[in-house]
């Protein structure tokens, strides 16, 4: 899932107040398991977003690159390129050094070295549990003053390891057609949120057969009308061996100029170096997948006219209605549940296979209808973007992210082992005149056993410069019904940081291994924050 929330960052030190008081005494457990420094191992690309802070300066910043772990604790080399929304794009920066670390329960440090500074994340990695090289991991991005003189800078995100196979040296050897999710800010001034999803076509560096669907800033068309569009896809005539040796090189879609980095012939990665800052994946699409039905979870955030916004849920598909609709919101610390859908229709774009559009009014909120973009790579998952229209003030969201079929039962005997545990987004004070805001960015490896939590994290409150490490986490998942919300029965889970408050969320389970979910707190400080739980594997 992409963290989308784009709020701008009060200059405020919330940790303290966050966490102060009579806060839960909550141990960190002693780390077991089969991971060592030889779990990560091979060339690994990355992604971060976030926030950067340079001086007095706080500005939106993605990060996508190419790492190599030589299995010993070293990195040998790679390539970053980053987007810094309000000052501009550093590409092709290389990346000469580095090392890390891996505790027994798949938590590790990264620093990376670039040139005479260097950037410092913790992980998860949620494969390689047999003792196997892990092939995919979730990180932060916790550089802070203590470790670069120049800047502090958080965000969320992951790595996943590549197949040189599928880099090609002069021309990207991954072709087929792709489903993509690019979001961030326009290139607007002042920068505006913006969301575009779609698929493409590529075949021998040519794109074509592109269909998407933007929501620049809530600006849509009057019915979600996909736009067309062609492009290429090559090496960089600038860095020409960054494709051989880190699927690295240069597109064009739509206009807008983008650094890809391939993971394998099935995910590249983007970000964008026009037109504002833009992030995110394409996944490919293998054959036109079948019509959607049956119980799907999905969560989207973003931004809303009252700050940050999450809608996490579920709902059920049959032919050309939904029904079993179970959506909560979180919009600008203000909690919202939809539990019920009238007028509800399912269109699917037979000229863009896979892309579908979601409509229905919620009775509960003064008939406001929503509406929802589509694009699935299978028949099981995809992405999704909100297009819902305020009947009160107009007023459009924007948000995207990550649309999953429900498969699996749910219950403590198949909801246990151990997982890594990611949320990011903002926190927001209450108190005083103004209230404040500050990025947070959380990361930790959880056993769950009975539906119970515990192990240990990091966690990153931005404006507080530097981050909290290796604290206990515990906390208890509570499922309602058979878990899948089906019957309007929510989960919800409790987690308890050591020394803070207990935080609430809501919980949607797309399986047994991965669970979206979002805070919904209604309490002095506010989180809008959301996330994912992944089964290490």
């Amino acid at each position: 899932m992409n963290r989308l929330l784009t709020a701008a960052v009060a200059a405020a030190s919330l940790w303290a107040a966050a966490c102060s008081g009579s806060g839960s005494n909550v141990q960190p457990p002693p780390p077991t398991g089969k991971f060592g420094l030889a779990s990560l191992n091979g060339t690994y690309a990355f992604t971060t977003s976030g926030e950067v802070f340079t001086g007095a300066a706080v500005n939106p910043m993605s990060r996508v690159g190419s790492f190599t772990a030589d299995g010993k604790g070293g990195i040998t080399g790679g390539i970053e390129d980053v987007n810094t929304s309000g000052v501009g794009t550093n590409l092709a920066i290389p990346i000469t050094g580095g090392s890390y670390t891996v505790n027994q329960d798949g938590r590790g440090t990264l620093t990376l070295t670039l040139g005479q500074s260097s950037i410092n994340f913790a992980f998860v990695l949620t494969s390689g549990s047999n003792g196997s090289i892990a092939s995919d991991g979730l990180m932060i991005d916790e550089t802070s003053p203590a470790s670069s003189s120049a800047q502090s800078s958080t965000g969320s995100g992951n790595f996943i390891l590549q197949n040189a196979a599928s880099f090609g040296s002069t021309i990207p050897a991954s072709n087929g057609t792709f489903v993509f999710d690019f979001s961030g800010l326009d290139g607007a001034s002042p920068a505006g949120p913006d969301s575009i999803v779609g698929k493409f076509a590529v075949n021998n560096g040519v794109v074509s057969s592109g269909a998407e669907d933007e929501n620049d800033s809530g600006n849509l068309p009057a019915t979600p009308t996909p736009v067309t569009f062609t492009g290429t896809m090559a090496q960089d005539p600038l860095n020409t061996s960054t494709l051989a040796s880190n699927g690295r090189g240069v597109a064009q879609l739509n206009g807008i100029q983008y650094v890809f980095y391939i993971v394998d012939g099935t995910r590249i990665r983007f970000i964008s170096t026009t037109s504002g800052m833009l992030s995110g994946d394409a996944v490919l699409q293998p054959s036109a997948p079948a019509n959607p039905s049956g119980s799907f979870a999905f969560v989207v955030a973003g931004s809303a006219p009252g700050g940050g916004v999450t809608r996490v849920g579920r709902f059920t598909i049959t032919g050309s209605t939904m029904s079993n609709v179970l959506i909560d919101t979180n919009d600008a610390g203000s909690p919202a549940l939809t539990n019920s859908a009238t007028s509800t229709s399912v269109t699917m774009d037979a000229a863009n296979p896979g892309r579908g559009v979601l409509v229905f009014t919620d009775p509960n909120h003064s008939g406001v209808p929503f509406t929802f973009v589509f694009y699935l790579s299978s028949a099981t998952s995809g992405v999704i973007q909100e297009q819902s229209q305020s009947a009160a003030n107009g007023a459009v969201d924007v948000a995207d992210g990550s649309i999953l079929a429900q498969t699996g039962t749910f219950s403590s005997s198949t909801i246990t082992g151990t997982y890594g545990l990611n949320w990011s987004g903002i926190s927001v004070q209450q108190g005083g005149t103004f209230p404040t805001q500050d990025e947070e960015d959380l990361l930790a490896q959880s056993s769950i056993m009975s539906l119970g939590l515990s192990g240990t994290a990091d966690i990153f409150q931005f404006t507080n410069g530097v981050p909290r490490t290796d604290f206990g986490l515990g906390g208890t998942i509570t499922l309602g019904g058979d878990g899948t919300g089906s019957g309007g029965q929510r989960n919800t889970m409790v987690i308890n940081l050591n020394a803070a408050s207990p935080i609430n969320f809501v919980v949607y389970f797309a399986n047994p291994q991965l669970a979206l979910f979002a805070a919904n707190d209604g309490s002095t400080n506010t989180r809008i924050v959301a996330g994912i739980l992944k089964a290490q594997q």
